[in-house]
């Protein structure tokens, strides 16, 4: 079995975003008039936390929602090339 990088992982995540024609970045270069981030609605990125990654989707005024259970990057990319292969598998429809 090949290593699971973070990289690698990020990786993953790109292809994602491209391939549903998101933001490549959670925030936008620029900050709104009060200095403040601005979301980047519909990206998809990686949340990290207690060892564990999961696939998180950027909401329209900067929150997120989970679209994977948080588990080991190994899961995670998996979680990743199916969730792919179910875009794949819709357009051919």
């Amino acid at each position: 079995m090949d290593r699971i990088t973070l990289k690698r992982l990020e990786s993953i995540v790109g292809r994602i975003n491209s391939v549903l024609d998101m933001p490549e970045s959670p925030y936008a270069a620029q900050r709104d008039d009060r200095g403040g981030l601005v979301a980047n609605a519909g990206n998809y990125h990686l949340d990290c936390a207690y060892g564990g990654y999961r696939l998180v989707r950027m909401c329209e005024g900067g929150g997120k929602r989970d679209i994977s259970p948080r588990g080991t990057k190994r899961e995670t990319y998996e979680y990743c090339r199916a969730f792919l292969a179910g875009i794949d598998a819709a357009r051919e429809s």
